[in-house]
C-alpha cells in the first residue's frame, strides 16, 4: 500500500488518510488498529490455525449439541442394542456385520458384547472430555495465576517454599500420582462399600489433576511478575500510594492476559488426553458413561477381531487434541508476533 508521501505501508502498520495541499496546510490523518485487530489480522494469515479453529469448532459444537445429535441420530449412548436385538452379535459377542457392525443404523459400528452404538458414544465421550479438560483447565489456571502473582510480587521467603513445594509436586509422575490419589479423594467423598456415582468420579479427577496442573503456569507467571515488577510505571504507582491490590489488578493482570490465554489454550489439549488415560487405566469413568479413554480400554480387548471400535475412538481424539494444539500455536504466533518461526 503506497502512502500520500510514496512511502509502503503494511497491513499490521496504521493507515494513512488524507493528503497535504500545496502549502503543506492539510494534516495527515493516522488511522491506527487496536492490537486485537492486528492479532485477528495475524491469526487470519495462518492457514493451518484457521483450519485447526474450524475443526475445534466442529468438536466443540458435537459436545455442546450431543443430545440434539443422538436425537436426529435415533440411537442413544446408554442403550444395549446387541442384547436387545440377538441378530446384531453373534455366539461369541462379536457385531454380525461387517466392519465391527457399521450398517446404515450403526455409522460406525457397535461394540462388541454390549452392542452399544459407538458414534453416539464418540459424540457423548468428547462432551465428557471436554468438559473434564475445561474444568481442570480453568480450576489450575486460577490456581497457578494466583500463586504465581504471589510468588513474584511478594518473593522472599514465600517465593522460597512456594517454589521448593512445587518442584516437588513438578518431580512426581503426573499419572502414577492420579491412579495412587484417586481412590484417596473418591473414598473421602463416598464410603468404600458403596457404589461410586458418576459425578464422585469427576470430582475425583477434578481435584487431582487440577492439584497436579498448576505448577507450569505459576512459575511462568512468576517470572513474568518479577520482570514487570521492577518497571518504571509499577514503581511510579507505589511512589503514587496505589494499594498492592491495585497494582496486581490495575497494572500487573492487564500484561498478563495474553500469556494466560496462550498457556491456558495449550494446557487443554495435555489435560483432555490425562483424563483420557486415567479412564483408560481404570481409576476414570466407568460403563455406561461414555468416555474416549474407557472406549479405548474397551476397544483394546478387541483389537484382533474388531478393529474398527478402536480406530474411531482413536481418529476422533487424535484429530481432536492436534488441532487444539495447533490451534494453540497458532493463537501464540498472532499474539506475540516474536515467536513467529
Amino acid at each position: 500500500m503506497t502512502t500520500p508521501t510514496g512511502a509502503t505501508t503494511t497491513e499490521e502498520d496504521p493507515v494513512l488518510v488524507g493528503s497535504t495541499d500545496a502549502a503543506g496546510a492539510k494534516p495527515v490523518e493516522l488511522l491506527g488498529r487496536t492490537p486485537g485487530q492486528i492479532a485477528w489480522s495475524r491469526f487470519k494469515r495462518n492457514r493451518t490455525g484457521v483450519v485447526c479453529a474450524v475443526i475445534t469448532l466442529a468438536y466443540i459444537l458435537a459436545a455442546v449439541l450431543a443430545p440434539v445429535i443422538s436425537a436426529l441420530y435415533g440411537k442413544s449412548p446408554y442403550e444395549f442394542y446387541g442384547m436387545k436385538d440377538s441378530t446384531l452379535l453373534d455366539d461369541f459377542g462379536l457385531p454380525v456385520a461387517p466392519n465391527g457392525g457399521m450398517s446404515g443404523d450403526f455409522w460406525f459400528g457397535i461394540t462388541p458384547q454390549t452392542g452399544q452404538d459407538i458414534f453416539t458414544n464418540i459424540v457423548y465421550g468428547i462432551r465428557t472430555s471436554l468438559g473434564v479438560g475445561l474444568i481442570v483447565v480453568i480450576s489450575s489456571t486460577l490456581l497457578g495465576v494466583v500463586i504465581g502473582l504471589a510468588q513474584g510480587y511478594l518473593g522472599g521467603k514465600f517465593d522460597y517454599f512456594v517454589g521448593r513445594f512445587s518442584d516437588m509436586l513438578l518431580a512426581l509422575p503426573s499419572q502414577l500420582t492420579a491412579i495412587a490419589f484417586f481412590p484417596i479423594v473418591v473414598n473421602a467423598i463416598v464410603p468404600i462399600d458403596k457404589e461410586t456415582p458418576t459425578w464422585v468420579r469427576l470430582v475425583g479427577m477434578w481435584v487431582i489433576l487440577a492439584l497436579l496442573g498448576w505448577m507450569g503456569m505459576a512459575r511462568l507467571i512468576r517470572s513474568i511478575t518479577i520482570s514487570l515488577r521492577e518497571r518504571e510505571y509499577i514503581e511510579a504507582a507505589k511512589i503514587a500510594g496505589a494499594s498492592p491490590r491495585r497494582i496486581i489488578f490495575k497494572e500487573l493482570l492487564p500484561n498478563l492476559a495474553t500469556t494466560i490465554l496462550v498457556q491456558a489454550t495449550l494446557t487443554l489439549p495435555a489435560m483432555i488426553t490425562s483424563a483420557a488415560g486415567l479412564s483408560f487405566l481404570g481409576v476414570g469413568f466407568t460403563s455406561p458413561t461414555p468416555d474416549l479413554g474407557r472406549m479405548f480400554s474397551d476397544a483394546a480387548q478387541y483389537y484382533e477381531s474388531d478393529l474398527t471400535y478402536l480406530i474411531f475412538p482413536g481418529i476422533a481424539l487424535t484429530t481432536f487434541v492436534l488441532a487444539f494444539n495447533l490451534l494453540g500455536d497458532a493463537v501464540r504466533d498472532a499474539l506475540d508476533p516474536k515467536t513467529i518461526r
